[in-house]
């Protein structure tokens, strides 16, 4: 009985341990950032050396790389998730199943060196937005096809087998019955991934990014600023006087993901209630 409570308290030690070491991060950053917030700051180009300005750009850039790479990404994710849920037992879905599980693990750093070999160099985009949104789109597709797959296996099998008993094919069972159910679950997927995407830096500096534009973009085959790499640039190109907007860029950044991580989990949690 002892030594149940002293494991009991050791796990709860370092559980608060962990919980108040992230919280005091999270909040370190965004109050050595927020107080650089301005009407200026969001709506103006960075200039003078990233001295004076704002991060308009970058803002613009990050929505547009993380619109395009949902827009590719989830119809291949959701379609490769409904696979391995309803049509997975066999030799091709067990080998896809390797496949995803094994994508999960990359560093995204060498997603980002196949991005810029394969869509940068051989399919000549170049640096530019589908560069890097097509790099993405590879990267989270792991995210969404398992946690689609994870969401269509937790539907009860007594919901197909009433479908079934009906007189509906296997085809309006998926697509009636089965991803209806399991919709908000999959939205939890697409918006934890959209986090994901958010926040990478390496693939989106290889194969997108640039340190300045004075412009925003045009077409999908112009390069982009993204808040990321505008954290990154500053931090390792430009002195002391530019500090400042790397802590404001990266203070808007964990609120945007916080925003988006939080909608996610309440998702989850009515979900959980019902």
């Amino acid at each position: 009985m002892r030594k149940d409570k002293i494991i009991s308290f050791i796990f709860r030690l370092i559980s608060y341990i962990t919980f108040f070491t992230i919280v005091f991060i999270f909040i370190f950053i965004i109050l050595d950032g927020i107080k650089y917030f301005s009407i200026d700051f969001f709506t103006q180009f960075p200039k003078n050396m990233m001295t004076e300005g704002g991060i308009f750009p970058a803002i613009i850039g990050t929505f547009y790389l993380l619109f395009l790479t949902l827009i590719i990404s989830i119809p291949f994710g959701v379609i490769t998730g409904i696979f391995l849920s309803e049509y997975g037992n066999n030799k091709i879905g067990s080998l896809l199943d390797i496949t995803i599980t094994s994508l999960s693990g990359v560093p995204s750093i060498v997603y980002g060196l196949f991005g810029l070999a394969l869509f940068s160099i051989t399919m000549g985009f170049r640096t530019s937005l589908i560069s890097g949104a097509l790099t993405l789109s590879v990267m989270s597709l792991p995210i969404i096809s398992s946690a689609t797959r994870e969401a269509l296996m937790a539907i009860p099998n007594s919901m197909r087998e009433s479908a079934y008993a009906l007189g509906a094919n296997k085809t309006e069972v998926i697509y009636k019955v089965i991803i209806p159910s399991a919709k908000s679950r999959i939205l939890t997927a697409i918006l934890i991934g959209a986090g994901r995407v958010m926040g990478e830096t390496a693939p989106v500096l290889l194969t997108s990014a640039v340190f300045y534009s004075t412009h925003m973009p045009k077409s999908i085959k112009d390069p982009i600023m993204t808040l990321p790499t505008h954290i990154y640039n500053i931090a390792m190109a430009y002195g002391n006087d530019a500090q400042w907007m790397a802590k404001g860029t990266a203070s808007f950044l964990m609120l945007l993901v916080f925003v988006i991580y939080s909608i996610a989990f309440r998702l989850r949690r009515k979900l959980n209630e019902k």
